[in-house]
């Protein structure tokens, strides 16, 4: 078959103009030399004028918009943009990213070499760079949770700290490692973290050799300046890669980890995530592309085992790098988050593991006293059925 296009590159939006010029600004710098390349930019019924922003500020001749009436998901979105795709291989690439110079050229160029690999999956970081901050005790004290960034309050996240008790107030021993993204940036930084319960003479945080030390109030101030952030700052992983735990709980291999030697290297993976992946497009046609059923999360995942049942291999390949802002356009552990991650992982289960493993997880789901679970269990179960009678229709 002749391919107009090497690659086409599927981006679902779905309110997400705040993403556009990252990701469409480091897309222009790509380095392809003789690839050929095709956008496809698929906008999921969004209310945020990103349409026309896209038009009126990215005028690209290999750009083709495609517009939805409703919201179909990331499944249902990136099926509708495989539609308009005329590149033998497809790439399917978040919203909330912005990719590196050779991050497409080292995805297409893998794939190419091995006609055994199915999925190449790129190595994802987080959006921002991080200073680390490392607690120094004899015994612990404690921080709050809030802080302050540049005069912007901060909340303190869990999956960007190591060796702690978290809550309301984190819990901080002699090695305890804490993460703060670079938000504004790389520039002069002040932030504030407010301590309790502590011994001035025992207890500070320090960044490499630069030690801060608690004042008479009880605050810690660090002023660090651009240059020390220049010489300091760090890159984490978001996923180099993805699996599936004994309770068929999807994880990011490497979350939240420094990027070290362990991630310079390919390997072969489980699941794949979707953030930012490659693929035959004849590879995806041929087992059905995503289910639309799962609307978003656990599709990738889904799509990864209906590909490795082609005698495919799926492959992490850290030269192609990208950097993800993450739940860009749903936030993580919301009510939304919960409902399609618990069901979803149902109809993962079902079609892929065990009929009986997921009938079992849904029945205690449904009798859990949190309603978003139990919601989430009577919408697996009606699909369950609806394609059981589908089935038996086409009989």
């Amino acid at each position: 078959m002749n391919y107009k296009y090497d690659v086409s590159i599927i981006i679902v939006n779905y309110n997400g103009k705040r993403y556009i010029d990252n990701l469409f600004l480091s897309l222009k710098e790509i380095d392809i030399k003789d690839i050929k390349v095709q956008i496809v930019f698929v906008d999921n019924n969004s209310s945020d004028d990103s349409v026309k922003y896209l038009k009126e500020k990215y005028s690209l001749a290999n750009l083709k918009i495609v517009e939805s009436k409703e919201n179909l998901g990331f499944a249902g979105g990136n099926n509708l943009g495989v539609k308009e795709c005329e590149g033998e291989y497809i790439v399917f690439l978040n919203n909330d990213t912005k990719v590196e110079k050779r991050w497409l050229s080292e995805l297409f160029y893998k794939i190419k070499s091995d006609s055994s690999i199915g999925i190449v999956n790129s190595k994802i970081m987080f959006f921002y760079d991080f200073i680390k901050l490392n607690a120094k005790t004899l015994d612990k004290f404690l921080l709050k949770s809030k802080i302050l960034v540049n005069d912007k309050e901060y909340l303190i996240d869990n999956k960007f700290c190591k060796n702690i008790l978290y809550g309301e107030n984190i819990t901080c021993f002699g090695h305890s490692l804490l993460y703060i993204p670079l938000q504004d940036g790389i520039v002069d930084y002040h932030i504030k973290l407010y301590v309790k319960d502590y011994n001035e003479e025992t207890d500070w945080i320090y960044i490499n050799d630069l030690q801060y030390n608690i004042n008479k109030r009880g605050i810690i101030e660090l002023n660090i300046t651009k240059e020390q952030i220049i010489q300091n700052k760090l890159s984490l992983i978001q996923n180099a890669g993805s699996g599936i735990n004994d309770n068929f709980d999807g994880y990011d291999i490497g979350l939240g980890e420094e990027d070290s030697e362990e991630y310079q290297k390919e390997y072969e993976i489980n699941n794949a995530c979707g953030a930012s992946i490659i693929m035959l497009k004849s590879d995806f046609e041929k087992v059905g592309g995503f289910d639309e059923n799962f609307f978003m999360y656990y599709e990738d995942t889904d799509l990864s085992y209906r590909i490795k049942r082609l005698n495919k291999r799926l492959i992490f390949y850290p030269n192609s790098i990208v950097r993800h802002i993450h739940t860009g356009s749903s936030k993580e552990w919301s009510t939304f988050f919960i409902f399609h991650v618990v069901r979803n992982k149902v109809l993962f289960v079902y079609k892929n593991i065990s009929k009986r493993k997921a009938i079992i997880i849904n029945l205690c789901n449904l009798l859990n006293k949190n309603n978003t679970l139990r919601k989430a269990s009577i919408s697996a179960f009606k699909i369950i059925l609806a394609n059981l009678q589908n089935k038996k229709e086409k009989k």
